[in-house]
């Protein structure tokens, strides 16, 4: 100890300058003999700020590492990773279903409970997923974002097929984007049915994005499909994602920029 920065008190024991604390105490005089000392350290309110600062700094730093480990995992792309709450601009009346999502994240879990959000190309279903995935990914919870597509090739390649569904399975939440958008063939097909009714057996939540329709779904007569369907029905609250396509807005927004960029080069 630096004993500039301690002074001894009238009961004779060291004391913090900053925060008046003993930085010992006495040993009781039976024991004294025994130790070959009359004081020990203690640890004045200083030193426990500072060693529980440190420990939050190591807390918080343990849990960006976590994060950023699954953050990797969930998304297959990197720009997913910015699909926040926080970067959301409003424009998405049904964002608050997504917040809702989170915020009963563990009676969701409990109960299992999925959503299938479906509606036009670009109505910012997928957004809304990752932003659930990403908010969930905070609180350290496992979260995979994939497609059929990509499972059914993990699928393929995996020596045992088996295992590789239960690992796609085991995460707390399982997002499935464009549903439909898969390949039709018998063995893509069967792929698909055995993830989702793996999860469905597993209890665990999951959420589909599509652009078919509800209707589409529950009228198909193909009978594989309507296998699948039924599962994702069965499991999975429809939601109606409706409005303008956020993409064609920002087509919009790049051709605008892309034309003030070269109209400012040919005034030049």
């Amino acid at each position: 100890m630096d004993k500039e920065k301690f002074f001894i008190g009238k009961d004779g024991l060291e004391y913090c300058e900053v925060c008046r604390e003993p930085v010992e105490r006495y040993i009781p005089k039976y024991a004294q003999d025994l130790f070959g000392m009359k004081t020990h350290p203690r640890q004045c309110a200083c030193v426990r700020m500072r060693m529980e600062k440190e420990r939050q700094e190591r807390k918080e730093q343990e849990h960006r590492q976590e994060v950023e480990k699954n953050i990797k995992i969930c998304f297959p792309e990197r720009a997913m990773r910015d699909w926040n709450f926080t970067n959301d601009d409003g424009s998405n009346p049904y964002m608050k279903y997504a917040k809702q999502y989170v915020e009963h994240w563990d009676e969701v879990k409990k109960k299992g409970m999925g959503m299938l959000l479906w509606g036009d190309v670009g109505t910012g279903k997928s957004y809304m997923a990752a932003c659930i995935a990403n908010a969930l990914l905070e609180q350290e919870k496992r979260v995979l974002m994939t497609n059929f597509t990509t499972i059914s090739n993990g699928v393929f390649a995996a020596i045992d097929k088996n295992d590789y569904i239960e690992a796609v399975c085991g995460y707390d939440l399982l997002i499935l984007d464009d549903l439909g958008s898969e390949r039709n063939s018998g063995f893509v097909v069967e792929s698909v049915f055995s993830v989702l009714d793996r999860r469905v057996c597993s209890g665990k939540p999951m959420i589909i994005t599509t652009n078919l329709t509800v209707r589409e779904m529950r009228e198909t007569q193909n009978l594989d499909y309507k296998r699948i369907y039924d599962r994702v029905l069965g499991s999975c609250q429809p939601i109606c994602i409706k409005g303008e396509s956020h993409r064609r807005e920002k087509e919009n927004q790049n051709k605008r920029a892309f034309e003030q960029i070269f109209r400012e080069e040919e005034s030049e």
